[in-house]
């Protein structure tokens, strides 16, 4: 077969489909690291569609031949503690960990999200005001942390702040935090790769999707959809090329942006638009397959369960 012959034939061969990952030009010996299924915004309420439809989202991610280790849950666990009275969350609570206990055999690993928050209109003398209630029922040893799983240095951010004046909230990362972030990076090094989650994004186009962020031709995204300090962010990432991937949900979208060797994932949402729907915007109700290789890749396999 001469040149032109082969140039021809290999124009006439299928084209493969590619994960979305990230795509080296030449193909490189790796191993497979870990895979583990992220949900988010499951927002559930003690009736029996998103009772029944999160217990499915658990079954569809557990029935893989090449099943997850482990679930990294995105926030927004429950529909709403921000504005509910004690008993209103509890139920919400309860809810959720009925639907874990009979239909998940998975450990999970929780992000807190605004929704998760017992705030506002509770008074701030309740022990369980704030973030408090939602470290409790997650199991969680603080509202931000670390963890290592095979060869992966995993970081867990607390993204969602109080405002000043007491009312809804902000999205940054604070100072107390953000130094113990520092320091985290200096002991994990440059060499083992990280991913981190924040239930707000780091970097992220959707905020561009609502129409309301745009007036006399300006864009105005607020904090509670981006965070307010991403560029100090950008800036500590930079040093840390091990810094491979970032995870987040909040926007019940599905996105990804590549910059500076990190890729940022933006995860759907379990409940869709709220349980409204089974579509928000242009994203379907779904789920996250995040498989993390030794050589530092990320592929996801964003899956719908219904």
């Amino acid at each position: 077969m001469n040149r032109r012959t082969l140039l021809k034939s290999a124009t006439l061969l299928p084209l493969a489909s590619v994960p979305d990952g990230l795509i080296s030009s030449a193909p490189t010996a790796r191993k497979r690291s870990v895979r583990f299924a992220y949900l988010g915004d499951t927002h559930i309420t003690p009736d029996s569609k998103p009772m029944e439809s999160v217990a499915k989202c658990f079954h569809h991610a557990q029935n893989h031949a090449d099943k997850p280790a482990f679930i990294l849950h995105g926030g927004d666990v429950i529909m709403d503690a921000l504005a509910k009275d004690r008993a209103d969350v509890q139920k919400q609570w309860d809810a959720w960990n009925s639907v874990v206990k009979a239909s998940n055999s998975l450990p999970i690993e929780y992000c807190i999200g605004n929704h998760d928050i017992w705030g506002v209109d509770a008074a701030k003398s309740e022990p369980l005001y704030g973030k408090k209630w939602a470290i409790d029922q997650m199991k969680i040893s603080g509202r931000y942390r670390s963890f290592d799983r095979n060869g992966w240095h995993f970081i867990i951010l607390d993204s969602v702040q109080p405002k000043p004046d007491g009312n809804w909230y902000t999205g940054n990362i604070d100072a107390e935090q953000l130094e113990w972030l520092k320091q985290d990076l200096v002991k994990t090094g440059t060499k083992t790769p990280i991913l981190l989650l924040s239930h707000i994004p780091i970097f992220s186009p959707t905020g561009f999707f609502s129409e309301t962020n745009i007036k006399d031709g300006t864009w105005n995204i607020p904090a509670a959809l981006v965070l307010s300090n991403t560029p100090e962010l950008l800036k500590l990432f930079y040093q840390y090329p091990n810094i491979k991937t970032a995870l987040s949900g909040h926007m019940h979208l599905l996105d990804r942006v590549d910059y500076n060797g990190v890729t940022y994932l933006c995860n759907g949402a379990v409940s869709g638009n709220w349980w409204k729907s089974e579509i928000y915007q242009q994203t379907k109700a779904g789920y996250a397959l995040i498989d993390l290789y030794d050589d530092g890749t990320v592929e996801r396999t964003y899956l719908q369960y219904s």
